[in-house]
């Protein structure tokens, strides 16, 4: 009783202390921020997928999907270190800031280009779809505004994230109600999703400009050749992963029927729509983490694991709800076109263990400068998906994409763990050799 009592006192001392209070405040804006959208975008987009029924739902995924797979050329990776060099170097943040919105903006019409490109010469898709690819790539060039996001974040200022979010998914969803109500065509609907980039985009301008900053198309070319150095990694790994979470709806989109890409399509959306729990369960308590690595190896480790024990926890206990109410979930959402989308639910569900797992793994490698882990496994992820989509599509239809799917996801942290324990076996008999040899 007294262990309790001493626990019940620790952890309240721990959320008045005014360090949590500031971050948890924080915190909470982005949990606002990401609820609110998704739970916005999630159902609306089922609206959409009821009105415009599994065959042409199918056709704007595959536009999607496709624009995706290329959309890891329009951040060059640097997202990723954008915070750590602001916080490492804060007199130097206006520089930072502008030589990464300049890098992204040229990525971003690289998209633009190359999307182009491989959707009329190498996939040689039909002329409406190559326009609808083409008008959703130039969201890509609205995204190289998310530099700002990373400045807030590094601020604790992410009510103005919020902000951002609220208006541009307020605006979006009404338009897409208002298309829906005119009975508008799929490519309105891609014109739609452009806007949103469009409005998210300026809101974000006006709020830095309001607190004293403003964008410029300024490159500092030292600080762009470190950028790029550092971030090849995240590239690279950015690439891999998103071809092991996209390309299975491009080739469906390609190999099978628009029919059988909306049914897919339908199923995989209420298995990854919780996908952002554990990444923002992650970057609340990673800082807690760090701080403890600098502080006690052991307990740095230990909190490590106990974090990633809890999180394939509570993902497999959402993905078994999701098995057990697929049919509901389906019915529900997307009504009775749709049915056969119940058993991707069921399969595709479990896929959120792995993703959960690696968010967390994931972390854990880049504070431990093990980057190439997460290249290297991402890479055998990616082809595992690509060859077991090429085999079971033909052979089993979407069924086999959504297993192609799952196990390509489970076999990325077993890849990483082998790794891991090779770097390990290896760190050890080369420090047996040296202690030998002296």
């Amino acid at each position: 009783m007294e262990s309790i009592r001493n626990l019940v006192k620790i952890v309240k001392e721990k959320i008045q202390h005014p360090g949590f209070q500031r971050y948890f405040k924080n915190t909470g804006w982005a949990f606002a921020g990401k609820v609110f959208a998704l739970a916005m975008s999630f159902f609306v987009g089922a609206m959409v997928a009821r009105y415009l029924g599994p065959e042409r739902y199918g056709v704007l995924n595959y536009v999607l999907s496709f624009v995706t797979i290329m959309a890891f050329l329009a951040s060059f990776g640097i997202d990723n270190i954008i915070p750590r060099d602001i916080m490492k170097h804060p007199e130097e943040k206006e520089d930072i800031i502008n030589t990464a919105f300049s890098l992204k903006l040229i990525g971003g019409l690289v998209v633009v280009i190359l999307t182009s490109i491989f959707s009329i010469f190498v996939v040689k898709s039909d002329n409406y779809t190559n326009i609808l690819i083409f008008i959703y790539s130039l969201q890509m060039i609205f995204l190289s505004t998310s530099v700002v996001e990373s400045y807030f974040v590094t601020q604790v200022k992410n009510r103005y994230i919020f902000i951002g979010q609220f208006i541009s998914t307020i605006l979006v969803s009404t338009l897409k109600l208002f298309l829906i109500y005119t009975s508008m065509g799929t490519g309105w609907f891609i014109a739609s999703l452009l806007f949103e980039g469009l409005v998210y985009a300026l809101v974000l301008l006006l709020i830095f400009r309001k607190n004293g900053h403003v964008l410029k198309l300024k490159m500092r070319l030292n600080l762009a050749k470190e950028m790029l150095l550092d971030s090849w990694p995240f590239i690279l790994n950015s690439a891999f992963a998103i071809i092991y979470t996209r390309i299975d709806q491009v080739m469906i989109g390609k190999m099978l029927t628009g029919h059988s890409l909306g049914i897919y399509a339908a199923g995989v959306k209420p298995s990854e729509v919780w996908y952002f729990i554990p990444g923002l369960i992650c970057t609340s308590i990673f800082p807690a983490i760090m701080n403890a690595k600098i502080a006690d190896e052991k307990i740095y480790k230990d909190r490590v694991k106990k974090l990633l024990y809890f999180i394939i926890v509570l993902s497999a206990a959402v993905a078994l709800f999701e098995f057990i109410f697929a049919k509901s979930i389906v019915l529900f959402l997307f009504g009775v076109a749709y049915m056969e989308a119940v058993n991707i639910v069921r399969i595709y569900t479990w896929a959120g263990v792995a993703v959960s797992a690696l968010i967390i793994i994931q972390q854990y490698l880049i504070i431990e400068n093990k980057t190439v882990i997460i290249m290297v496994s991402s890479l055998v992820g990616a082809a595992a998906n690509v060859i077991l989509n090429m085999i079971w599509i033909p052979k089993y239809g979407i069924i086999g994409s959504a297993y192609a799917t799952l196990l390509s996801y489970t076999i990325i942290p077993i890849v990483i763990w082998i790794l891991l324990r090779f770097k390990n076996i290896r760190a050890k008999n080369i420090s047996a050799e040296i202690s030998k040899n002296t």
